[in-house]
């Protein structure tokens, strides 16, 4: 139990430290403007969004769905190319040692909570209703409301 803990203060020491490097211009925060310079040109794999003031690094996925989604830009290959492989060499080590919403998650299953209901009335429909917002929020809605150009707003 106690080698649990230890690994366990050593991932969320890792995954904030992550955090604070990626996320590290303070200007940004104070000024309220993204940084805009040469770092922001590699992806950074990790939680970290463009628009964030403090994003040194563009996030990988953020930077694919702007190229993919856009006229103006060629598919980027140099994005495939760092999700692939940082995929394929460390596999799922970015999710559970660099992404801080892993540590979010845990600090608040840590909070203390009352005892789950397990099932209530209208429990059935609320289940089936996950799958309609799925299907009108992600498919439906990007697919039918576009621009002339065909784009959807981000």
């Amino acid at each position: 139990m106690a080698k649990k803990r230890t690994s366990e203060w050593l991932r969320h020491g890792v995954q904030a430290l992550w955090a604070l490097l990626t996320n590290s211009y303070l200007v940004g925060f104070a000024q309220g403007k993204i940084y805009k310079g040469d770092l922001k040109k590699l992806c950074v794999p990790g939680m970290n969004c463009y628009s964030c003031p403090g994003a040194v690094g563009s996030c990988p996925i953020g930077s694919l769905q702007a190229v993919i989604g856009s006229w103006n830009f060629k598919f980027a290959f140099h994005v495939a190319g760092v999700l692939v492989f940082v995929g394929a060499l460390v596999g799922r080590f970015v999710c559970g040692w660099l992404c801080p919403f892993g540590l979010i998650q845990d600090l608040l299953h840590k909070l203390p909570f009352p005892k789950k209901i397990k099932t209530f009335r209208g429990d059935k429909v609320l289940r089936k209703l996950k799958y309609v917002i799925l299907l009108v929020f992600v498919i439906l809605l990007p697919l039918f409301l576009v621009d002339i150009m065909g784009q959807g707003a981000p």
